[in-house]
């Protein structure tokens, strides 16, 4: 299948997602080359990929699903065929038979929950809510099919320790004349390399004819910083409090979410100034609540300004789907307005960059300080595979 072909069955399978949503009840659009939702501030699109290596064609079927900003999911599935109608069928099928009722009722609607598994598990000390798909299986399974490797995969999970926010999870296995030929298991689109051994050994069914199954699941674990930074782009000629209201209405807590507003604009534009500047940023902060109570706290302990500067760095290394959206959080940076203010008065640039910004000052409505936390969450041990009122802020010491 050459570029030009590819290009074509991108744009047949663009239009077969459109149609697969409006079907569910999903308003949706293609805009370019994205499928919009406006409602759900979330963009989609998808890619084949010929990974045919005998007479029988294999295409990989690639939906990306834009979450929040610069958090995409990949969903894979494969397709067989002995030509490109056939394999883009089996690719299609297996989308909507293992993935599509899992990101439909975790982003858009419970109305067809009865496709989906859904729970609240304990993940790590911490309640998480779970969508997870039906098995998919190919071949001859036994009848019953052994359901220990899933229980295992699921006390697994329970073990961990996730960062805050949404995550997905694939598991797929197959076996062929009782022995092994993959057992996969992914994080976040990458391979979840601290586990793979575990994953390995759990008791899958075994048969003399070829078997695979397979599960997805979208796990989402407290506050999701990339949603918050979407809603405040996709919803710039909003005000803060009434972006605010807009997520605490879709289910986020209130001090979680005006945390991520008030935090997300210091780490986008902290991380851009890192990219122009050598000057210091202090990791004390001044918080005032409604009360004109002054606290003083560490940004490092704060889950949350750390998960929107982890996400501002992802987003300026990898990009993200739509980089105004980026540019549009870290202008509404004031440590970055001082910057351009003292360059427009006639600050040099050779002088900036070894000052040092002063303490920020931020007002919220009501300031919960986070636990301090003795031992700094690690991120998940994986391989890439995919790619109130106006705050006032001192700055200068």
């Amino acid at each position: 299948m050459d570029a030009l072909r590819l290009i074509q069955r991108e744009k047949e399978l663009k239009e077969f997602l459109l149609e697969a949503f409006r079907r569910h009840n999903v308003e949706c659009e293609i805009t370019d080359d994205l499928l919009i939702f406006p409602r759900q501030r979330m963009t989609a699109c998808a890619k084949v990929f010929n990974r045919s290596s005998s007479s029988t064609l294999v295409l990989q079927l690639d939906v990306v699903l834009e979450v929040g900003l610069g958090k995409e999911i990949i969903e894979s599935c494969v397709g067989l065929g002995m030509d490109e109608d056939a394999a883009i069928k089996d690719a299609w099928k297996n989308f909507l038979s293992n993935s599509f009722h899992v990101l439909l009722s975790a982003f858009f609607t419970r109305e067809f929950d009865d496709q989906i598994n859904r729970y609240q598990w304990l993940i790590g000390g911490q309640r998480c809510d779970v969508i997870m798909s039906q098995i998919g299986m190919r071949g001859q399974a036994p009848d019953p099919l052994p359901l220990a490797w899933l229980n295992q995969f699921e006390d697994m999970v329970k073990k961990q320790v996730l960062p805050p926010g949404i995550h997905w999870m694939r598991l797929y296995y197959a076996q062929s004349q009782r022995e092994v030929i993959s057992a996969e298991i992914l994080l976040d689109n990458n391979t979840w390399q601290s586990v793979e051994n575990t994953v390995r050994s759990f008791d899958y069914p075994k048969t003399n004819d070829f078997l695979s199954v397979r599960v997805f699941l979208v796990v989402t674990a407290g506050c999701d910083v990339s949603r918050v930074a979407a809603a405040m782009a996709w919803m710039g000629d909003k005000d803060n409090e009434e972006i605010q209201r807009e997520l605490v209405r879709e289910g986020m807590l209130e001090t979680d979410v005006e945390k991520a507003i008030v935090f997300m604009p210091l780490a986008f534009g902290r991380i851009f100034l890192k990219g122009i500047t050598t000057a210091e940023f202090p990791d004390e902060a001044i918080v005032i609540d409604d009360t004109e109570k002054e606290t003083t706290i560490n940004l490092s302990d704060e889950p949350i300004y750390m998960e929107a500067y982890r996400l501002a760095e992802k987003i300026a290394t990898e990009s993200c789907v739509n980089m105004d959206h980026f540019k549009q959080i870290f202008l509404q940076s004031a440590e970055l307005n001082a910057f351009n203010n003292a360059l427009n008065e006639g600050a040099k640039l050779e002088d900036l960059n070894v000052a040092r910004f002063g303490s920020p000052i931020m007002y919220f409505s009501h300031f919960i300080p986070a636990e301090r936390v003795e031992e700094i969450i690690p991120e998940p041990e994986v391989s890439e595979s995919k790619k109130g009122g106006k705050p006032f802020w001192k700055f200068w010491k």
